[in-house]
């Protein structure tokens, strides 16, 4: 594609987007991005990608462990292989942090990709629609846990994800993935620095991280300036789990805690199992 094809496809950030968060989801720019984005994936991680057969028809809620920190590799390895299975027409979204959507082009390229802020309502609402919703509860707990813990799920204390699948009645499907923590070598998540400083108060972060990683050899905090080495990244989407709980049963913390917990089990073990199995990370990549 020329350099003035790119310039027009982009220029078109610019215009005037519906009101409706939700409806800025824009399948024909997919289509557009889904070459450049699955050239990269493929180069920079030749994602494998197993168990999409698990996704049912209708809404689902997807769950994911987060790796690699903000640039998110697992992340966008799992969409370009999902748009390429299942099409860019079929309604699919992610939730995001709130604080992306504010910068300037990047949050209008999210929005039309399928991004949208990641606040209860918007989820509930297209979860009643029937739609497929990506979140990943541990964000950038999960995303910037050290090297040393980076096979483990990290939910912290969120649960929310649960509130919604029990109100809405939809199935979890979980998500793990390796290769993508391999992409850079995080020392510290600097959690107990985020809390001195209020971080969760003032952005809604609990951790600054210190990690090595190109181009600037140490790179501190959550915004990333860091560019991720090549690491063979392989996800694997497990079967849904179904909760036979009427929708009232989101008010009991007790019951959203125990189920929290089943999902979190269930993708540890999984992951343990992915881990075994190897065939990821940078030498893996080099090797493919």
């Amino acid at each position: 594609m020329s350099l003035t094809a790119h310039l027009r496809r982009y220029a078109g950030l610019l215009g005037a987007q519906p009101d409706d968060p939700l409806a800025r989801r824009d399948p024909a720019f997919i289509e557009r991005e889904l070459d450049v984005l699955g050239r990269f994936t493929d180069a920079w991680y030749a994602p494998e990608v197993q168990g999409l057969e698990h996704l049912p028809d209708g809404r689902a809620l997807v769950v994911g462990t987060h790796n690699g920190g903000a640039l998110a590799p697992d992340m966008f390895s799992l969409m370009v292989a999902f748009w390429r299975q299942f099409g860019t027409a079929y309604p699919a979204y992610g939730l995001a942090h709130d604080a992306v959507f504010k910068v300037p082009l990047l949050g209008r390229w999210l929005f039309k990709v399928g991004g949208v802020p990641a606040l209860r309502a918007h989820a509930q609402a297209l979860l009643e629609r029937d739609a497929t919703v990506l979140v990943y509860p541990g964000g950038d707990l999960d995303a910037f846990k050290p090297y040393a813990e980076r096979h483990q799920v990290k939910f912290g204390h969120r649960s929310g994800f649960v509130r919604t699948a029990l109100l809405t009645g939809a199935p979890i499907v979980p998500v793990i993935s390796v290769g993508a923590h391999e992409s850079v070598y995080i020392l510290t998540d600097g959690r107990e620095l985020a809390e001195r400083l209020g971080l969760k108060r003032l952005l809604r972060i609990e951790v600054v991280p210190v990690m090595l990683a190109p181009p600037f050899g140490l790179w501190i905090g959550p915004y990333d300036g860091h560019w991720p080495i090549p690491s063979k990244v392989r996800i694997r989407v497990l079967p849904p789990m179904r909760f036979a709980h009427p929708p009232e049963a989101a008010a009991d913390p007790s019951l959203v805690a125990a189920v929290c917990e089943e999902v979190r089990r269930t993708m540890q073990a999984a992951l343990d199992e992915l881990v075994a199995e190897g065939g990821f990370g940078p030498r893996a990549r080099l090797t493919s």
